[in-house]
């Protein structure tokens, strides 16, 4: 499942070299980093703080490249972006790739250029979390020259993530007349734009395959992946045209639709936005495990408004069972914030957020709280909340009312 890296402790070093004194210039490539770096800080992509997405351009030595990503490394504390657009040559010994410089001399690329060998060790000193794009000709050889022990090093991360614009023995594309280069040009599409009916969150081999089949498709050169453990799970921003899937929220019959009141006598939970998309983020997280917690709020109003997730510790896949020290530790929590138990809620993986025998046999108030919400999950996007209260004896189904805020 796609994991949207930590904004606050991701950060970018964002590489590009336009202009140079003895190779031909690539005028696309100033506009490469500039949109890449708007998509990397938008809110409704990445989101990273500007300070943490650093862009290298103009005149960048190897001493520059190498102080950036070093520095990036060691202050990410999530995840790890490197991007290099740019000549990518290789020495004529040993066919060794590196990233030219602009004063890069093709007669003499081992003492002008950066060897990718020196981001490869610099990334390997940061976070467990890195992915590394480069846009240059030959920059497959990135994934395809490793040794046996360079691969086992960068297996034994959670994830190291390296997407290369071209095959190892393949020249990149720069058109001279379009604003970008070929591979980015498709990256910066896809993350501008989003995918119509795509997933939530475009992680690392979704972009690599939306972007491999687009480049096909104009019959321009097929980029190179290699995705080591997770990495292909990490997400490299939200989806634009994503449209959330319906959550259906069930009212019982005598309710008059959702927000306009209640019959007479007719129980209602009032939740906030918020805490009603933690508690579905919640299920869709652990789902197909049955999710569970709840939700507290200041004593004698009623109102949820701090969510509790609560590990499930039973070893039946359709059951659910508050790991007592949690419990425990929640309950110490809500006497020293003077709090008091509103909501219990769970999941269940079956259509339909009905109420089960177990469910009946926990529902009072002195254990439960004021009331239970039921999330039936049958697959991650579908969704249906049910909500319970007991009253006067008698178990009862509440409307639930979404506000985007409490009075």
């Amino acid at each position: 499942m796609a994991v949207l890296p930590d904004a606050a402790g991701t950060h970018a070093v964002l590489i590009g070299v336009s202009e140079y004194d003895s190779l031909p210039d690539l005028p696309g490539v100033a506009n490469n980093l500039t949109t890449l770096r708007e998509l990397f800080t938008a809110r409704d992509v990445l989101g990273l703080p500007e300070d943490n997405c650093v862009l290298l351009t103009g005149s960048v030595t190897p001493d520059d490249l190498d102080r950036a990503i070093s520095g990036a490394a060691a202050a990410a504390s999530d995840t790890l972006i490197v991007y290099y657009s740019g000549h990518g040559l290789i020495d004529e010994h040993d066919g060794t790739l590196y990233l030219a410089s602009r004063n890069t001399e093709t007669t003499r690329v081992h003492a002008t250029a950066t060897p990718y060998e020196w981001i490869r060790r610099a990334i390997m000193r940061g976070p467990a979390r890195r992915v590394v794009i480069l846009d240059c000709c030959f920059s497959g050889r990135a994934l395809n020259s490793m040794d046996g022990r360079q691969i086992a090093a960068m297996a034994a991360a959670e994830g190291t993530a390296v997407l290369a614009a071209a095959h190892e023995n393949r020249m990149a594309v720069a058109p001279q007349d379009e604003p970008h280069t070929a591979f980015t040009a498709e990256l910066v599409q896809l993350l501008g734009k989003g995918i119509p009916d795509g997933p939530e969150l475009l992680d690392v081999d979704e972009v690599f395959n939306v972007v491999s089949r687009a480049l096909r498709a104009k019959g321009r050169p097929i980029p190179q992946g290699a995705f080591r453990n997770t990495a292909k799970d990490l997400a490299l921003g939200r989806n634009r045209a994503w449209v959330r899937p319906d959550v259906v929220i069930h009212q019982p019959p005598t309710a008059h639709g959702s927000g306009s009141g209640a019959g007479r006598g007719q129980s209602v939970l009032t939740i906030s936005e918020e805490i009603c998309e933690a508690m579905i983020a919640h299920v869709r997280r652990v789902y197909p495990r049955i999710a569970c917690g709840m939700v507290v709020g200041p004593k004698a109003t009623g109102l949820p408004e701090r969510l509790i997730e609560i590990t499930n510790r039973s070893t039946v896949p359709v059951f659910w069972e508050f790991d007592p020290f949690e419990q425990l530790q929640a309950f110490k929590e809500m006497a020293e914030n003077d709090e008091e138990h509103v909501i219990l809620y769970h999941s269940r993986v079956e259509a339909g957020a009905y109420l089960s025998k177990a469910d009946v046999t926990y529902l009072d108030e002195e254990r439960s709280g004021r009331h239970l919400v039921i999330v039936a999950i049958p697959d991650p996007d579908s969704i249906e909340l049910r909500a319970h209260r007991v009253a006067e004896s008698r178990i009862m189904e509440e409307e639930i009312r979404v506000v985007r805020s409490y009075p």
